[in-house]
């Protein structure tokens, strides 16, 4: 089963690298140019065999994110095995590293996929922990307030996207675990930033995605969140 889990992970992948730069066309915001020199085959194979049809640091960018996913899948396999906590685990991370990578690629974080997002993880959570009602607004609360007061104190370092994502995550684990994955988020993009102001990299400001920080965070969270629940 773990092989089985790690060829569906691998397929996962190939789809979010589809889907990362389709949906972004249908962007609110300014329009991003659409890739059109990206393979539509799985970009491992691709790497193996030696036929590149494009631009080779994307071909390795798109196998990393195949690779990952096969990890991933198989990774939860082995930890968590047939439950509910597997489903959740490997949704959520589908969902955050599809968000990831566009904002990765395009600087856009979409309205059409954090809005439901929020919406049915705050249902679901209602729903299913009433007891932890108190803990999954004051999650959502908290991860909203934190982004959006440092959006306003220090713009153009954090953009709106970011402040919907960082809700999402509060929402999705609650207080205080959504700490976790907001400081593991923050921390990973700290070390990035300090690494191009001591490389003097121009432009790093408008360059950096935060969202895939974010998206890091909640990933980690996930993977100890569901080894918890059934440990």
């Amino acid at each position: 089963m773990v092989i089985v889990f790690a060829i569906i992970g691998w397929a996962v992948g190939w789809v979010i690298n589809r889907l990362s730069d389709y949906l972004p066309r249908f962007a609110v915001e300014e329009k991003p140019k659409p890739v059109t020199s990206r393979s539509n085959g799985l970009a491992v194979l691709e790497l193996l065999t030696g036929r590149a049809p494009f631009k080779r640091s994307w071909l390795l960018f798109d196998a990393l994110v195949e690779l990952a996913s096969a990890a991933f899948f198989a990774l939860m396999w082995t930890q968590v095995g047939a439950s509910v906590a597997l489903v959740y685990a490997l949704c959520g991370y589908a969902f955050f590293l599809l968000i990831a990578m566009i904002d990765f690629k395009y600087r856009l974080v979409l309205n059409v996929l954090t809005y439901p997002a929020i919406v049915a993880m705050l249902v679901l959570n209602l729903v299913a922990m009433p007891d932890q009602a108190r803990q999954i607004l004051l999650g959502g609360a908290m991860a909203f307030g934190i982004f959006f007061l440092t959006s306003v104190l220090r713009p153009g370092e954090l953009g709106g996207g970011d402040v919907k994502l960082a809700t999402l995550i509060g929402v999705a684990f609650g207080f205080p675990q959504m700490l976790l994955a907001l400081l593991v988020g923050a921390g990973i993009g700290g070390v990035v930033v300090v690494f191009l102001l001591v490389s003097r990299k121009a432009g790093w400001k408008s360059q950096i995605a935060y969202a895939p920080f974010l998206c890091l965070g909640a990933m980690v969270l996930l993977l100890s969140h569901s080894v918890l629940i059934l440990g």
